[in-house]
């Protein structure tokens, strides 16, 4: 039953935090690259565009991070043991570390916490490369606009 509720908080953590990103590369589109392109040029543009996906990316490590305190605060859902003092801190930075798959082998997860952590690992693989499809659509797009005179 444990592993079952697992896996049903990961489902659900995943689509919030796909929902967050696809909103973002939204926002981004539709709105900041435009204005940024009516104040800036080129450069600034992407450093506007990337600045705002890496931001976009703290905020699901963080949605993460979240889920997995409150998670660790209900004993029968799971632990984590090890080099962890369950600061704050340490949920953000242990989350950081599985979302970018750099992974912390001295923090050591037990119970349905693992059905978080890994589903962490899987999304933060997809949302980094859906973020860099993303950006290198918008520079091409930017560039053809640039090279026409538009």
């Amino acid at each position: 039953m444990i592993d079952v509720l697992g896996w049903a908080i990961a489902t659900i953590v995943v689509v919030i935090t796909v929902m967050v990103h696809y909103e973002v590369m939204l926002n981004i589109s539709d709105r900041l690259i435009p204005w940024a392109q009516r104040r800036f040029h080129g450069r600034r543009v992407m450093v506007a565009a990337i600045a705002a996906l890496l931001l976009g990316h703290i905020v699901e490590i963080w949605i993460f991070a979240l889920s997995m305190m409150v998670i660790t605060h209900v004993p029968s859902l799971g632990a984590l043991t090890g080099e962890f003092d369950g600061d704050l801190h340490a949920y953000v930075y242990f989350s950081a570390a599985n979302y970018t798959s750099i992974g912390n082998g001295n923090i050591h997860p037990h119970g349905a916490i693992r059905s978080i952590i890994v589903s962490e690992t899987l999304t933060g693989l997809m949302m980094i490369a859906w973020s860099a499809s993303f950006a290198y659509l918008k520079m091409e797009q930017i560039w053809k606009t640039h090279r026409s005179g538009s």
